[in-house]
């Protein structure tokens, strides 16, 4: 383990450094982070599973913000390297054992599937990442005892009976609703501050309906022509939701068929000529169509029910303790 102690040490320099420079305060040195039984996690160990995250934490935060994303970063680490060791060491407790071959199926398998079956490849792939190839096979243990006992203690015991997924579907059908949209370009003109530059702005726009009424396309014309954000765009608004539009805009367009023109549509504080481009009726996803969604979701709630409800147990049978 010495060789290992000795990269994740490096790493965890390196990623200490780093944090420093970002002026994360609370990041501690090298050391104890936790015990599980006899078991001890390192801080370099968590370290090293959080360096990888550095570079994405440093482009979307800085400052304080930044320091508290290192610091919920290295706890929710931690707490899976915890609770890693509570599983590996419920399996010793219950006295099960892991037989070699296991381990060397998924030695062969990994060199399989990753190395095109060249067994010297893996081999100076765990050079490069200063491992052994008794200190992976420890690591491929533990991850073994991980997945056969959270399938025995969660993934068998998981059932969603059906009337649960209709009993969900049936309260929560507003989310399975699709609202009515529709896909709309504007022309808009904003009115002026007084009555005769609103008449202006009117009869400017009842011009513009004319030249789109006689053929005149409505996306080169919004370019030149609207005073709206869109313009650029040819007015292209994009799909909207009815009932999300403005009163005025949604009564001006609520009887138009794609390919229609509206009327010029007068607002408080803006004109509007609108083409509606699509439209999508509101309807409601069948249980159906939404049966198997929902399975899906409820089985991973309770999957998450299950193993919350199990580490606790765990945590109250073996000791843990957090540095």
């Amino acid at each position: 383990m010495k060789r290992m102690r000795g990269m994740l040490g490096r790493m965890a320099a390196a990623w200490l450094a780093w944090a420093a420079s970002a002026g994360a305060r609370s990041v501690a040195v090298d050391g104890y982070a936790a015990m599980v039984n006899q078991r001890v996690i390192l801080r370099s160990e968590v370290f090293a599973m959080v360096y990888p995250l550095q570079q994405k934490l440093k482009l979307e935060h800085s400052g304080a913000e930044l320091e508290k994303k290192l610091e919920e970063a290295y706890t929710n680490v931690l707490e899976s390297l915890i609770e890693r060791a509570l599983i590996v060491e419920e399996f010793n407790r219950q006295g099960h054992q892991l037989p070699d071959r296991a381990i060397d199926t998924q030695v062969n398998s990994l060199i399989s599937e990753r190395f095109n079956n060249n067994r010297m490849a893996f081999l100076d792939a765990l050079a490069e990442e200063r491992l052994t190839l008794a200190e992976w096979r420890e690591q491929a243990k533990d991850g073994l005892i991980v997945t056969i006992l959270r399938r025995t203690e969660i993934l068998d015991r998981v059932a969603v009976a059906p009337r649960q997924v209709r009993e969900y579907y049936e309260k929560n059908l507003d989310r399975y609703r699709t609202p009515e949209e529709a896909q709309l370009r504007l022309i808009v003109l904003h009115p002026g501050a007084t009555p005769e530059e609103r008449a202006a702005k009117i009869e400017e726009a009842r011009r513009i309906r004319e030249r789109l009424a006689g053929g005149e396309d409505f996306a080169t014309v919004a370019k030149t022509a609207s005073e709206g954000p869109k313009a650029a765009q040819g007015g292209d608004m994009g799909w909207m939701q009815t009932s999300e539009l403005r009163a005025e805009l949604a009564a001006g367009v609520k009887d138009l068929e794609p390919g229609q023109l509206s009327e010029v549509i007068e607002a408080s504080d803006e004109i509007y000529l609108a083409k509606v481009e699509g439209r999508k009726q509101a309807a409601v996803t069948s249980f159906q169509d939404a049966r198997q969604e929902i399975e899906e979701q409820l089985h991973k709630q309770e999957m998450d029910r299950l193993y919350d409800a199990w580490i606790a147990r765990l945590k109250n049978r073996f000791y843990v303790k957090v540095f």
